[in-house]
């Protein structure tokens, strides 16, 4: 009975052992992959026990992915993470997630530089809005405008909203010309790339950026070619 039970537990152990190694095989060729994608120094943590059968499956309970930085489709983020839930990567098809929920920061500078808006300058007021700045020619005068805009989330596009204008020195925007300066300082800013399903929750005005919260349910990964090299991965080989 005594070799029966050291039998039985030297399998077991060899059995987390294994679904360990093979954990680390996968999150680091997964890290490896995101990586190519334009994430900087990718984490990627695959939880759930035993971890064998969802590699067998082909189906994940939870991944969790994270990175300082990233740059793609033209859009620049740091801090970035996500979690998905539910993950499915078929040998055949389009890789599907359950839910997901992701969070990035876009620079002030990013923004400005995607929307072409030069000229404009973005600070952080409070929580959901920012102040606005920038030189205007009124009638062979250049003054300083400076307006509080409200961040608002819009589908898959960050705005800006400004209100309050005022001239430089404090002084009052007459109505004729309030519509002329509110356009010109009003922003819009989408956000490229997002998977279809895949949509803005909230925007938070932090010093350094646009802090954007992303959440999604029943997405398809719609880039074929991403989805193909997730299939290549050693996932179930």
């Amino acid at each position: 009975m005594r070799k029966l039970l050291v039998f039985v537990l030297a399998v077991a152990l060899l059995g987390v052992v294994g679904d360990r190694v093979a954990h680390h095989l996968v999150t680091n060729e997964a890290e490896k992959r995101l990586r190519a994608q334009g994430l900087s120094d990718p984490s990627v943590e695959v939880t759930g026990f035993p971890f064998l059968t969802q590699l067998l499956a082909r189906r994940f309970d939870q991944v969790r992915v994270a990175g300082p930085a990233l740059t793609r489709d033209r859009v620049r983020a740091k801090s970035v993470s996500a979690t998905a839930t539910d993950v499915h990567v078929p040998q055949g098809g389009r890789v599907v997630v359950g839910t997901i929920t992701a969070r990035g920061t876009i620079s002030y500078t990013e923004v400005l530089r995607q929307a072409g808006q030069r000229g404009l300058t973005l600070r952080r007021a409070s929580g959901d809005e920012v102040t606005l700045r920038r030189e205007i020619t009124v009638l062979g005068q250049t003054v300083a405008v400076s307006a509080r805009g409200r961040v608002e989330a819009d589908g898959r596009r960050i705005r800006v909203v400004p209100r309050g204008l005022q001239l430089q020195g404090g002084g009052a925007v007459s109505p004729p010309l309030a519509a002329s300066l509110t356009d010109r300082l009003s922003l819009t800013y989408p956000v490229r790339g997002l998977p279809r399903g895949v949509r803005i929750d909230r925007i938070t005005a932090a010093d350094d950026g646009f802090v954007v919260t992303l959440s999604g349910h029943d997405v398809t990964l719609s880039d074929t070619a991403a989805a193909a090299r997730l299939r290549q991965a050693p996932l179930g080989t």
